[in-house]
């Protein structure tokens, strides 16, 4: 069986040049924890291609374009190709290279990158089982490898990447793992234990109400007693007045607001020295065009009114 996803490898001499990160940027020796996943089916290989993986920038999803285990391809001496882990449609999953050294999966992209075959072919969709798996094992690799939670669309981004997009220094596939799968990465990272429900890994959407009609009535009608045929006392009626008291409560303010610009204008243009007189006041209220605001101008120039001439009479 032969992965279509590795048939255009560079040969072995050229795959063997790969660089691992300098040791400045390097990550300390791994803990023995951090060398296979939990729950993997342990199917290491016999030939080790790659040297020592010391930084991971995340993991490269891929697609077998077959089924059933390719651990017998791999494990041939004259294919140099592997991947870390391979994921099974009913979701068991086996790991071939430990987490600590490169495998051979996206040429470039070896040194730097953990790497996942998926059972399927590019025009079927993660199954449900796949799915879970892969946000177990993403969960893992973030809290062993520090990947981050989130999608990389390019080989100079860290998170949850896809073969295709290292281009030709990765082996020119574009079409692996698939549109589908592709876009399938934002649902493992959704199900990530304890990650993010939405991120930047996934494109933001109109929130949906997932209630159906006879429930949300029941939610609205909620208080409703026996023989009621009105709304007084239902949720409904209750955000209704809320929803009232709060409209009327923000007019108030805003008219309050548009008064105090009005009457600061009114007396920063008022000649020093000079009474407010009502012939003033009230051709302040004559410039005023909005409706509301003018009321209000009017009832508070009233009471500024009264108040002056209550003051100069006491």
């Amino acid at each position: 069986m032969a992965l279509t996803c590795y048939q255009n490898l560079p040969a072995a001499p050229a795959m063997r040049t790969l660089l691992v990160p300098p040791a400045a940027v390097a990550r300390a020796t791994p803990p023995p924890e951090t060398l296979w996943a939990p729950g993997v089916v342990r199917r290491p290989l016999t030939q080790d291609m790659g040297g020592t993986l010391t930084l991971s920038r995340g993991l490269i999803l891929h697609v077998q374009a077959g089924d059933n285990s390719p651990w017998g391809w791999f494990a041939r001496a004259d294919v140099k190709a592997s991947s870390h882990w391979w994921v099974a449609k009913s979701g068991a999953i086996e790991q071939y290279v430990p987490a600590d050294r490169v495998a051979w999966a996206q040429a470039a992209g070896n040194a730097h990158w953990h790497s996942v075959e998926t059972e399927g072919f590019p025009g079927e969709g993660l199954t449900a089982a796949q799915l879970g798996t892969l946000a177990r094992l993403y969960r893992w690799g973030h809290d062993r490898w520090g990947w981050d939670l989130q999608l990389a669309e390019s080989p100079g981004v860290t998170g949850l990447g896809w073969h295709g997009m290292g281009g030709t220094a990765w082996g020119s596939h574009p079409g692996c793992p698939g549109e589908i799968r592709k876009a399938q990465r934002a649902d493992i990272l959704a199900d990530v234990p304890g990650g993010p429900t939405t991120s930047a890994s996934r494109p933001a959407a109109a929130e949906e109400d997932d209630m159906d009609e006879a429930t949300l009535r029941k939610v609205l009608n909620e208080g409703t007693g026996p023989g009621q045929t009105t709304w007084p006392g239902t949720s409904r009626e209750t955000l209704r007045t809320a929803q009232e008291t709060f409209n009327h409560a923000k007019a108030s303010a805003d008219g309050v607001a548009a008064l105090g610009r009005q009457l600061a204008q009114v007396l920063a243009q008022h000649p020093a020295g000079e009474p407010l007189t009502a012939e003033r006041l009230l051709a302040a209220i004559r410039t005023e065009t909005d409706p509301v605001a003018l009321a209000a101008f009017a009832e508070a120039a009233g009471g500024r009114l009264r108040a002056i001439y209550a003051t100069r009479t006491s």
